[in-house]
C-alpha cells in the first residue's frame, strides 16, 4: 500500500513537471520561434558584453540612479535571465525584463534603446500578443530615425559628414549632404511601406539593417560596436515580423491603439518629455550636450570609453551627473538644439544642488567664489563650428579641448551667412573681419556675441551707423577701424571701460 502511494505521488510529481515544462518550457514554442529566440538572446547577451561595465556599480563615470538607492550589479542576474530564457521562455523573458527596467531605474546611464529594442523582439517570439507591438515598434523606429535626419540641422552638417568621412569616403564634403538626403528618405521610405504593405517591407528591412551593420563594422567606421547585435536582431527578428504581418491596419481597438501609441509618443521628444533613445532619434544629432566648468576648466559630459556606448544625453541626466561630480562654484551648460526648448544654465551652490540661473548670470560671474571660476563656458554647438570650417574660416582656442574664443574671417571666406552661426559659440571674445564686404546691417548678428570683447573691422565699408548697432554690447573693449569712416566719437559710444 506504501509503495502504491510512492509510485502514486512520484507520477504526480512528475505529472506536474511535465504540465509545468509543456506549458512554460521550449516546448511551448514552436521550433522557428524558439530559434528566433535564440537569435534575440545571443545578440542581447552580445550587448551586453560589449557594454559590460556598465552593468556592475562604477566609480567613474557614476551610476545615474533614479531614486536614491544603493547600487546594485546587474552583470550576472542580467546573464543569468537570458539564460532561463532559453530554457524556460516565458518566465525567463518576463523576469529579463524585470531586470532591464530595475538596472534602468537604478542608474540611468543603462537607457540605451538597444537593450530595449532587442528585448521587445524577443518578447514577439515568445508572446503572440507582443507581435504587434513589435511591429509598429520597428514602424516607429524606421519613420522617426527618418524624420528626426530630416528636420535636424546636425545631420546635414557634421553628422554625415562625419561618418562619410571616417569610412574613408574621399571628397565627402561633396556627397554628405546628398548621402543625408538618401539615409532619411530610405528610412522614412520604409517605415510608410511598413504602414500599407508590410510584408514588402522585409526586404527594406533587411537590407538597411545589414548596411547599418556593414557601415559601423570594424572594417568599415569601428564605431558603436554596441549596437551591431541589436541591427542583427532588427534585421532578423524584425523582418520575420513584418513578413508574418497579414494585415496593414489591425482591426482589432487593442491593436490600433498599439499602433497609434508607437506612432504619436515619439512627439514627446520635442518637448522634453520622452528620452530620445526611445523616439527613433539615430545619429541625427539632435540631442542636448553639457559642459560642466570648474577651476580647471571646462569638460565636455561624454560617454564611451569602457562603457562603449555614449553618454544618455538629457536635461535631467546631464544635471545629475552634474550634481554628482561637481562642486560648490561650478558651472553646467546645457546646449539643447531642439526649436521649443531653451538653453539651461546651473551653478552649483554650497549645499550640493544645481541652482537654475538665467544667461546672464552664467556668462557675467555673478556667482563667482573664491574657490570657483567667475564665469560659465558655454557649449560650442558642433552645427556652428561646421560650416566655418568648411568655408576655412580661422578660430581660435587658448588650449586644445577649450572653447573657441577667437574668429577670423578673410576677404576670401567671409560669407554674411555665417556669421549666423557665431549664435552657437556662445564664448567668442574677439571677431576678425577686416578687409571684408561686411554690411552695417551684418553687424546686427553679433549682438548675440554677449562675450565680445574686440571687433576688426579695419578696410571695410563700415559707417557709424553700423558701429553704433553694437552699443547694446556691455563688454565690447576694442573696435579696430582704420581705413573706415568711423569716427572716433562713434566707436566712444559703444566701447566700455576695461575693468
Amino acid at each position: 500500500m506504501s509503495r502504491t502511494r510512492e509510485d502514486s505521488d512520484a507520477m504526480a510529481r512528475q505529472g506536474l513537471v511535465t504540465q509545468f515544462c509543456e506549458r512554460w518550457g521550449a516546448s511551448a514554442l514552436s521550433r522557428s520561434r524558439w530559434w528566433l529566440l535564440a537569435f534575440g538572446v545571443v545578440c542581447q547577451a552580445l550587448t551586453v558584453w560589449i557594454t559590460l561595465p556598465l552593468w556592475g556599480n562604477r566609480i567613474s563615470p557614476p551610476n545615474l540612479p533614479t531614486f536614491s538607492f544603493p547600487p546594485w550589479d546587474f552583470t550576472w542576474p542580467v546573464f543569468g535571465s537570458l539564460v532561463v530564457t532559453l530554457l524556460f521562455p516565458r518566465p525567463g523573458l518576463a523576469l529579463h525584463w524585470v531586470l532591464l527596467i530595475a538596472a534602468g531605474v537604478l542608474d540611468q546611464y543603462r537607457l540605451q534603446p538597444q537593450f530595449y529594442a532587442i528585448a521587445i523582439l524577443m518578447s514577439a517570439c515568445v508572446w503572440p500578443s507582443w507581435h504587434s507591438v513589435a511591429r509598429w515598434f520597428v514602424v516607429s523606429t524606421w519613420l522617426w530615425a527618418g524624420l528626426h535626419k530630416l528636420v535636424s540641422a546636425d545631420w546635414y552638417g557634421h553628422a554625415s559628414y562625419w561618418l562619410l568621412n571616417r569610412s574613408g569616403v574621399d571628397d565627402a564634403y561633396n556627397y554628405h549632404v546628398a548621402f543625408a538626403v538618401m539615409v532619411a528618405l530610405s528610412e522614412l521610405g520604409v517605415g510608410v511601406v511598413a504602414c500599407v504593405r508590410p510584408r514588402w517591407a522585409t526586404f527594406g528591412c533587411v537590407a538597411m539593417h545589414l548596411g547599418i551593420m556593414l557601415m559601423l563594422s570594424p572594417v568599415a567606421l569601428d564605431w558603436n560596436a554596441s549596437v551591431l547585435p541589436w541591427n542583427g536582431t532588427m534585421a532578423l527578428i524584425g523582418g520575420w515580423v513584418m513578413w508574418t504581418t497579414s494585415e496593414a491596419w489591425p482591426k482589432t481597438t487593442f491593436q490600433r491603439s498599439v499602433g497609434v501609441v508607437w506612432l504619436v509618443f515619439p512627439l514627446g521628444f520635442f518637448v522634453g518629455w520622452v528620452d530620445h533613445g526611445f523616439c527613433g532619434v539615430l545619429y541625427s544629432d539632435s540631442l542636448p550636450r553639457g559642459i560642466v566648468t570648474t577651476v580647471q576648466g571646462a569638460e565636455r559630459i561624454r560617454g564611451w570609453g569602457d562603457l562603449h556606448v555614449p553618454f544618455p544625453n538629457e536635461r535631467r541626466t546631464l544635471r545629475i551627473y552634474f550634481e554628482q561630480t561637481a562642486k560648490p562654484g561650478d558651472f553646467l551648460h546645457i546646449s539643447d538644439p531642439r526649436y521649443l526648448l531653451d538653453d539651461l544654465y546651473f551653478v552649483m551652490d554650497k549645499w550640493g544642488v544645481a541652482k537654475e540661473i538665467s544667461a546672464e548670470e552664467f556668462y557675467s560671474g555673478a556667482y563667482a567664489t573664491p574657490s570657483g571660476p567667475a564665469y560659465g563656458v558655454g557649449l560650442d554647438e558642433l552645427r556652428a563650428i561646421f560650416p566655418l570650417r568648411q568655408a576655412g574660416v580661422k578660430m581660435l582656442r587658448e588650449s586644445p579641448g577649450m572653447p573657441i574664443f577667437a574668429v577670423a574671417f578673410t576677404p576670401g571666406n567671409f560669407d554674411p551667412a555665417l556669421l549666423e552661426c557665431l549664435k552657437g559659440l556662445p564664448n567668442i571674445r574677439q571677431v576678425q573681419l577686416s578687409g571684408t564686404e561686411v554690411t552695417d546691417a551684418d553687424l546686427e548678428k553679433l549682438l548675440v556675441l554677449r562675450m565680445l570683447t574686440g571687433i576688426g573691422l579695419e578696410e571695410t565699408g563700415i559707417t557709424d551707423a553700423g558701429v553704433l548697432t553694437l552699443a547694446p554690447l556691455k563688454y565690447l573693449q576694442v573696435v579696430e577701424h582704420e581705413g573706415t569712416s568711423i569716427t572716433e566719437n562713434a566707436v566712444n559710444q559703444v566701447v566700455k571701460p576695461i575693468p
